[in-house]
């Protein structure tokens, strides 16, 4: 596909790389293999640039501006799709010079500003993508109005993993069986407390059980000091090999207390793993309680019940471990990407 055929700029303005911006690397990177030439704005030196700047046919603008310089540089026939609300001041002064063609991919759940300006980017943007039923339950509830929507979901990312390594992982809990969880370390949205709460019951029924967390975030110090004294939780912090820790872990437990989808939970379904989560946002679109995991009330988050049942039944990890690699292939790149691919189409 030529330059011609592919005006096709994205935006995102994170600057870590947390779950919408492995989403948008992945998508860019499937767009790219199909042919598809592209623009990325990014902020500068950010770590979604920094990835994407070795992708054939991506050419990786950086903006001081909040993308504001950027936008002028690409031709007004392009189709830019934002990726994340923090632009949307630059795309509001923008949208008052001229018209431009744009998407927008919403990736959480919490409810939109009402306000003037988010009214004005949600009215004209093309098309606004929600992850989930429940991402667009609340855009339309807080915006009160009716804009084109469409449902597409984020993609496992097909992690890699070595065995020899996932056993090494295992080692650095004493205990056999291994509960592991990976996303930022924030308690008001990822519930990782949660998991303490859950990690002091197992100790006091003397059960052979560890737990791992994987991420880093603003609640790493306060988890460090809240887990001393507990010899079933080791913290494990930022890692590349998501792969190798997915492997290693027996269930994986996502206690968030509000979720748009929840993108680690789909590469945990590609695993196999037995999931323990909160029934919030858009999760249970993903787990069907007792089928291919257990969902939990967030407003009772009594999640030991469901651990000790698969703790003690091996023969449901089993037929949990298979119906999650059969409702993995649900949540491909492919099938992202094509989803994404039809919907650029009706405005290029």
């Amino acid at each position: 596909m030529n330059d011609d055929e592919s005006l096709l700029c994205h935006v995102n303005y994170a600057n870590g790389f947390r779950g919408g911006e492995r989403q948008t690397f992945l998508l860019i990177k499937s767009l790219a293999n199909k042919g598809f030439h592209q623009k990325l704005i990014v902020r500068k030196g950010s770590e979604l640039g920094r990835h994407c700047q070795s992708i054939d046919g991506v050419e990786v603008i950086q903006s001081v501006l909040f993308g504001f310089d950027a936008l002028f540089k690409i031709p007004s026939k392009a189709l830019f799709h934002f990726h994340d609300s923090r632009t949307f001041p630059s795309l509001y002064l923008h949208n008052l010079i001229k018209d431009i063609n744009y998407i927008y991919t919403r990736r959480v759940q919490r409810p939109p500003n009402s306000n003037f300006m988010t009214k004005m980017i949600y009215g004209k943007a093309k098309n606004i993508v929600c992850l989930s039923d429940s991402i667009t339950f609340s855009v339309k509830k807080s915006l009160n109005d009716n804009f084109d929507f469409k449902i597409i979901p984020s993609a496992s990312a097909n992690f890699e993993s070595n065995i020899e390594n996932s056993e090494i992982i295992r080692k650095k809990l004493r205990q056999q069986f291994i509960v592991g969880h990976i996303g930022v370390l924030d308690d008001s949205h990822k519930g990782q407390f949660e998991i303490l709460k859950l990690a002091k019951e197992v100790k006091e029924h003397s059960l052979d059980i560890g737990f791992m967390i994987v991420g880093s975030g603003k609640d790493e110090e306060e988890l460090i000091n809240k887990s001393k004294g507990l010899d079933n939780i080791y913290l494990a912090g930022q890692v590349e090999n998501i792969g190798d820790y997915l492997n290693a872990f027996d269930v994986f437990i996502f206690p968030s207390r509000h979720e748009g989808l929840g993108s680690t939970l789909l590469d945990a379904l590609d695993f196999g793993i037995p999931i323990i989560a909160s029934d919030v946002g858009g999760i249970p679109e993903i787990i069907e309680h007792k089928i291919n995991g257990f969902l939990i009330d967030p407003n009772k988050p009594e999640f030991f019940k469901a651990l000790l049942e698969l703790f003690n039944d091996v023969d449901k990890r089993k037929q949990i471990t298979e119906e999650n690699k059969s409702k993995a292939r649900e949540f491909s790149i492919e099938r992202m990407t094509n989803s994404y691919i039809n919907l650029y189409n009706q405005y290029l």
